[in-house]
């Protein structure tokens, strides 16, 4: 009759112990210490990021892409500076080129595309990219 302990006085005992004490070790352990490490650097906001914050209005202080994507808002404000790095950028987040990405969520889609309006309607205006293909004619 099978008590629950492991009968020490065997090899087959003395495994399903170890076994045991690793899976309990690595249950209260969920991640090792460098996994750790680098989640909480990657979910920190860096100062060009707080200070592109800072400066947007309230409605686009983009609290979904911080809170969820921190890293993203990251180069996000590595590239504000540049219209060209900028579009590319909102481009890549919107449209997937890749295939097989999940995607964001959806308040985070709007987010990004309400920045990418504010950004080309009164930070670069002059920097609108083209939103017809040339050669395109519309249907009048």
């Amino acid at each position: 009759m099978d008590t629950g302990t492991p009968d020490m006085s065997t090899v087959e005992g003395a495994v399903k112990a170890m076994i045991r004490r690793i899976s309990r070790e690595a249950r209260g352990q969920e991640e090792s210490v460098p996994t750790r490490i680098r989640d909480c650097r990657s979910r920190a906001l860096d100062d060009a990021a707080i200070r592109l914050l800072e400066t947007l209005p309230p409605s686009l202080r983009m609290v979904a892409l911080r809170g969820q994507f921190p890293r993203v808002m990251n180069r996000i404000a590595d590239a504000w500076n540049s219209p060209r790095t900028f579009s590319a950028l909102i481009d890549s987040l919107i449209l997937d080129s890749r295939g097989q990405r999940q995607g964001f969520p959806f308040e985070v889609m709007i987010e990004i595309t309400e920045l990418r309006d504010y950004y080309f309607s009164m930070v670069r205006p002059e920097a609108q990219p083209r939103t017809s293909a040339p050669g395109f004619r519309s249907y009048r």
